[in-house]
C-alpha cells in the first residue's frame, strides 16, 4: 500500500541535526514531494543527502488559497500509487500548517498516513515553558484588531487560572512586539506568560516570567517566530 509521510523540518536548515536518522532515511526514499516552497524543500534536502538527485525529484507546491486546485493536482500522484512526503515549510506539517486537505485526500485514496518524527516548537516550547503540560489549548492566530483580542485574552487568562488549561498562540513576527504589549496591559500581573521565539534555530531563547516581571523589562523581540504561552 502506498504511504504518504508526514516530515517536520527545523526552523533553520543550519539546524538540520534536530531531524532524526529514521526520518532522514525516509525522505532519501522518497521522489515525490508536496510543499509550501520548492525552493526551500530542494534547500533542506541537499542539506540532508548531498548525493541525492534533486533533478529526478519532483515537488507540488502547495496553493494556500485554493484547495480545489491542489485536490486536481494531487490526483495524478495518488492514482500512480507512488509514495510521497508531506513537508513543512518549519515544522510540523499540519499542526498551524497547511496541509490537512492532502492527508485527507490521501487516505480518501487508500494510502497509509505516517507521522514521521521532528522539531516541532508548539510542543518543545510547552515542555520547556514551566507551564503545565497535563492539560492545554492551541489557538493558532489570535484576533489582530484590539477591541477583538482583549477579550479573546481575558478568556483565555481564566482557563489558564481556573481550569490550568496553558493557552498557546502564535503570532506574525513583525508583530511580535505589539503582541507583548497586549499581554502586558490586559493580563493580570501575577499571570505567567512565556516567550519562546526561534525553537530549533540558532537564536533560540525560551523566557517564562510574570506580566509584572515582563513589565519592568524592557524587550524588543526580533521579527522571528514565537510561540506564546499564557499559564499558572
Amino acid at each position: 500500500m502506498p504511504s504518504l509521510y508526514l516530515i517536520p523540518l527545523p526552523i533553520e536548515t543550519e539546524s538540520i541535526d534536530h531531524i532524526p536518522p529514521v526520518t532522514r532515511e525516509r525522505i532519501a526514499a522518497l521522489d515525490h514531494f508536496v510543499v509550501e516552497r520548492a525552493r526551500t524543500a530542494r534547500r533542506y534536502i541537499r542539506k540532508l543527502h548531498r548525493d541525492y538527485d534533486l533533478d529526478a525529484a519532483e515537488f507540488l507546491e502547495l496553493d494556500k488559497k485554493d484547495d480545489k486546485r491542489n485536490r486536481v493536482n494531487l490526483s495524478s500522484w495518488l492514482e500512480e500509487r507512488v509514495d510521497i512526503g508531506l513537508m513543512s515549510e518549519s515544522g510540523v506539517p499540519c499542526v498551524a500548517d497547511p496541509g490537512h486537505m492532502i492527508v485527507d485526500q490521501a487516505r480518501r485514496s487508500g494510502y497509509d498516513i505516517v507521522p514521521l518524527t521532528g522539531p516541532t516548537s508548539i510542543i518543545l516550547s510547552l515542555m520547556a515553558s514551566g507551564l503545565a503540560g497535563q492539560q492545554f489549548t492551541f489557538h493558532g492566530y489570535l484576533p489582530i484588531k484590539e477591541p477583538a483580542l482583549k477579550p479573546k485574552l481575558i478568556a483565555m487568562e481564566k482557563s489558564a487560572m481556573n481550569e490550568n488549561y496553558t493557552q498557546i498562540f502564535i503570532e506574525t513576527p513583525y508583530r511580535n512586539n505589539q503582541m507583548l504589549s497586549h499581554l502586558k496591559k490586559h493580563l493580570s500581573k501575577n499571570t505567567k506568560v512565556c516567550v519562546a521565539r526561534n525553537v530549533t534555530g540558532s537564536s533560540e531563547e525560551i523566557i517564562t516570567l510574570t506580566v509584572a516581571e515582563w513589565s519592568k523589562r524592557n524587550i524588543d523581540l526580533p521579527k522571528e517566530p514565537v510561540i506564546f504561552l499564557i499559564g499558572k
